[in-house]
């Protein structure tokens, strides 16, 4: 009898524990960051927090754009066949989601602090937005300001006089005005073929690369540096609000929104000191930095805030572009 009744206990502790496998609910989360990029290690240790969490989480984890471009992610995500992303949100599903990439959306690391946080008028305008084509908004994650890049000495850099240099440009209406606005004529070229561009004496340099990318890409090919901080680098976690809905419940939406909150809130530090960092790497290499006091990037960024940001009133709406500005 007693046998009997351990069997059947050891019986009952296996089902349950069968029942808890079983009930344990996996999270399927892509990135479009490769494997050496900071990104990658907090999406790691994310992935670590969930699972520890206490909560049935499961995570599988596809890095590197395994299982697509950040176009395709946000596609993926609507539909619910992927529950987490960590991407750039392009703006091709509702054009206000461009205002990720407003020129001057910030010129300092506090208010990049201030900006990507929740309660912001950009991080609710830009959650909305999210939420209106089918995706919860998990935390905006800042990678580091964009500067110019040149192969000669720029004028009037201080400043948005003329520059006397041509400068690639990235195929965004935003970046190409904006640019002009500064001071420079532009060129449109791919990423890919920026490097020979600049080499070659096709174009004078380019905008569109933050003093990491600089300094690992295109270091052999320029010899100036300017820290316009002209734009954020910036990506984003969120969740398909399909499996956020139907798949998670109460206390794992907790856990969750509380992990990404937390891991988006350090990207700002993260960068402040990475941008930093580079910048010394990239004077190492011989690469000369041209300072830009607060007052004179302050300068240029309500320049352009003046100048670009009216041109681009039609495609985003008057309405939005205040209700941004309003917290600068």
């Amino acid at each position: 009898m007693i046998k009997a009744k351990n069997m059947m206990a050891a019986s009952l502790l296996a089902g349950l524990a069968c029942s808890a496998s079983v009930q344990a609910t996996t999270l399927r989360i892509a990135t479009t960051h490769a494997p050496d990029q900071y990104a990658t290690q907090v999406i790691k240790q994310i992935k670590k927090d969930l699972e520890n969490a206490g909560v049935d989480l499961k995570v599988k984890l596809y890095t590197s754009g395994q299982l697509g471009s950040g176009e395709q992610l946000m596609g993926e995500a609507a539909r619910g066949s992927i529950d987490i992303v960590h991407a750039f949100v392009y703006s091709h599903k509702d054009p206000i989601l461009e205002i990720n990439s407003l020129p001057y959306l910030v010129s300092s690391y506090d208010q990049m602090a201030k900006a990507f946080s929740p309660g912001s008028g950009f991080y609710n305008l830009f959650e909305q937005r999210m939420d209106g084509v089918g995706l919860k908004l998990l935390g905006i994650t800042g990678e580091g300001f964009i500067g110019v890049m040149s192969s000669s000495m720029p004028e009037n850099y201080t400043g948005t006089g003329a520059k006397g240099q041509n400068i690639r440009v990235w195929s965004a209406q935003a970046a190409k005005l904006a640019t002009q606005d500064m001071g420079y004529n532009t060129t449109t070229i791919d990423w890919g073929d920026a490097f020979p561009a600049i080499q070659q004496g096709v174009v004078d340099g380019m905008i569109g690369a933050t003093p990491e990318a600089t300094y690992t890409t295109f270091r052999e090919a320029v010899n100036h540096y300017v820290p316009y901080n002209a734009f954020v680098e910036n990506t984003a976690y969120y969740a398909s609000k399909k499996s956020w809905n139907r798949k998670l419940n109460d206390a794992q939406r907790k856990v969750i929104a509380e992990t990404f909150a937390a891991a988006a809130a350090k990207f700002v530090d993260w960068s402040r000191k990475n941008d930093a960092a580079y910048l010394k790497k990239l004077e190492q290499k011989g690469v000369k930095i041209l300072p830009l006091s607060d007052e004179q990037r302050d300068a240029i960024a309500r320049d352009i805030r003046s100048k670009t940001w009216p041109k681009l009133e039609k495609r985003l709406g008057k309405d939005v572009l205040e209700s941004i500005a309003a917290d600068l």
